[in-house]
C-alpha cells in the first residue's frame, strides 16, 4: 500500500542518506559511506520520512497528500541535519579581552589562574538575570540552526551553585519547548571547582551530588550528566565518583576526558560505561586502544584546538584507522570555541585532523546521533527518522568542508518543515 506523503523533494543532486546495514556507529572504512543517491527524491509525511530513493522509486512508493508540498532541490546536495552533541550555548558573554591575549600567545592556564576562563564566564552568567539569558542565548540558537544544526545539545556549567545552574537549565528547557530543532540538555555542575571552594573540592563535589543533582532529576531539566575531568579541575577519581551518581540518578553519563593533559580518564569513561569522552586531544596510546574495543564514542572538537589557539589537535586519523568510534561537534562557547558554525569544524577536522570530507560529516551526524541516544530519531535520511534535513547551495558534499568560512546551507528543514529563519 502506498504511504502519504505531505512533503517531497525532488531534484537531489547527491542526496546524502548515510543509510546502515547495523545500528551501530560508524567505524574504520565504515565512516566513509554517505549511501549517496544520485538525483534522488526525498518524501515525508507529518515530520516523519516514508520514502527515499531513485525518482522512480519515491513516485511508486507514496501517494501526496491533499496540499502536498513539491521541493526542487536544483540539482543541490541534501543531507541530514547536523548534530551538533557538545555546546556550551547558553551563555552570557563573549570573552574578548582573552581572544586579544591567547592571539599574542598568553597560554589559557594563565589566563584562567588569573580569573578568567570559565570563572569568567560564571560570573557573567550571575549577573545576568534570567530573561535576558533566555534573549541573548535564543539568537544564539538560531545562528546554530542556520549553520545546519537541526539537533543541539546544549550543557549548563557556568552556575556552578544551585540558583545559577537551575537558571542556566531553566533557558535550554524553554529553548527546547520553542524550538523546532531537538535541543537535549545536559547538567555540567561540574565544570569547574569555584573559587569558595579552592583547596575543598571534596566539599563542592558533596554539594554537587546532595543538593544539585536530586533537583536537577526531580525537576526533569537535564538527560545527561557530564564532568570536567582535568589536573586542577576533577581527578579522575573525583569525576567517577560524580559521574556514578549520576547513572545512579538515572541520568546518561558523558565526560570532558583528557583534553589538556593525559589523565586516564578515557580509560575511566571505558571502565564505567560513558556515552562519550569528548575532547582527547592528550589522548594516549592505551585511551584509544581502551576506547576501540569500547562502545564509548569519542567526540572530537576542533574549534577548541584551533580557537585557543593551541593547533594541538586530537589525533583524529588514528582513532578511526584504529577502530574507534568518533563524534564532532562544535563545543560553541563564549571562550575557546566561540563558533556555532559545523561546517568549519568540519574544515578544521579535514585540513588539520586528517578526516576525509565523508568521514567528518558521518561523524557530525550519524555517529554524533548515538552520542545523545537519538540514533532512532535523526543522523541519516531514512524511513521512519524525523526529516530534517539540509539543502546545500553546492553540488558536491566536499564543498562543505573545501569552503571553509562559508556557510553552505541554504535550507533548513526540521520535522518536514522548512525553517523561517524564527525558534517558532
Amino acid at each position: 500500500m502506498k504511504r502519504k506523503a505531505d512533503l517531497v523533494v525532488t531534484n537531489c543532486g547527491q542526496l546524502l542518506t548515510l543509510e546502515s546495514p547495523s545500528p551501530v556507529p560508524r567505524r574504520r572504512e565504515a565512516l566513509a559511506s554517505l549511501a549517496i543517491i544520485e538525483n534522488g527524491t526525498l518524501a515525508a509525511h507529518k515530520g516523519k520520512i516514508v520514502s527515499v530513493g531513485s525518482p522512480g522509486q519515491v513516485e511508486g512508493a507514496i501517494q501526496p497528500a491533499q496540499g502536498c508540498i513539491e521541493v526542487d532541490a536544483g540539482g543541490a546536495v541534501v543531507m541530514p541535519g547536523f548534530v551538533d552533541c557538545h555546546t556550551h550555548t547558553v551563555f552570557a558573554c563573549y570573552r574578548l579581552d582573552e581572544y586579544e591575549k591567547r592571539v599574542t600567545g598568553v597560554p589559557y592556564a594563565e589566563i584562567a589562574a588569573a580569573g578568567g576562563g570559565i570563572a569568567k564566564s560564571v560570573r557573567d552568567v550571575h549577573e545576568m538575570d534570567e530573561d535576558t539569558l533566555r534573549s541573548v542565548s535564543r539568537e544564539r540558537l538560531n545562528k546554530c540552526i542556520s549553520h545546519g544544526s537541526t539537533t543541539v545539545e546544549i550543557k549548563s556549567g557556568y552556575g556552578l551553585d544551585l540558583e545559577n545552574e537551575l537558571k542556566q537549565l531553566r533557558v535550554i528547557r524553554d529553548l527546547a519547548s520553542e524550538s523546532s530543532a531537538d535541543v537535549v540538555s545536559t547538567f555540567l555542575g561540574a565544570h569547574a571547582v569555584p573559587a569558595e571552594y579552592a583547596g575543598r573540592s571534596d566539599d563542592f563535589i558533596s554539594l554537587l551530588i546532595n543538593e544539585m543533582l536530586p533537583v536537577v532529576v526531580r525537576e526533569g531539566l537535564a538527560e545527561f550528566i557530564d564532568v570536567f575531568s582535568e589536573i586542577g579541575v576533577f581527578t579522575t577519581e573525583e569525576a567517577e565518583r560524580i559521574l556514578r551518581s549520576g547513572i545512579e540518578a538515572g541520568l546518561g553519563t558523558r565526560v570532558h576526558a583528557d583534553e589538556l593533559n593525559d589523565t586516564g580518564s578515557a580509560e575511566m569513561a571505558v571502565r564505567i560505561g560513558t556515552l562519550s569522552a569528548d575532547h582527547l586531544t592528550k589522548i594516549s596510546s592505551k585511551g584509544i586502544e581502551r576506547m576501540a574495543g569500547s562502545p564509548v564514542i569519542g567526540v572530537l572538537l576542533p574549534g577548541t584546538s584551533f580557537g585557543l589557539p593551541s593547533l594541538d589537535f586530537a589525533p583524529a586519523r588514528e582513532m578511526v584507522e584504529r577502530g574507534m568510534a568518533i563524534a564532532i561537534a562544535s563545543d560553541f562557547n563564549p571562550g575557546s570555541s566561540p563558533s556555532e558554525s559545523m561546517p568549519m569544524m568540519l574544515s578544521i577536522a579535514c585540513s588539520h585532523m586528517g578526516l576525509m570530507p565523508a568521514e567528518a560529516i558521518s561523524a557530525a551526524t550519524y555517529n554524533a546521533a548515538f552520542v545523545i541516544r537519538r540514533e532512532r530519531e535523526v543522523g541519516s535520511l531514512v524511513e521512519r527518522k524525523r526529516a530534517d534535513f539540509l539543502i546545500l547551495d553546492c553540488e558536491d558534499y566536499r564543498e562543505v568542508p573545501y569552503r571553509f568560512g562559508t556557510n553552505p546551507v541554504k535550507r533548513v528543514f526540521m520535522g518536514g518543515v522548512e525553517w523561517n529563519g524564527d525558534l517558532t
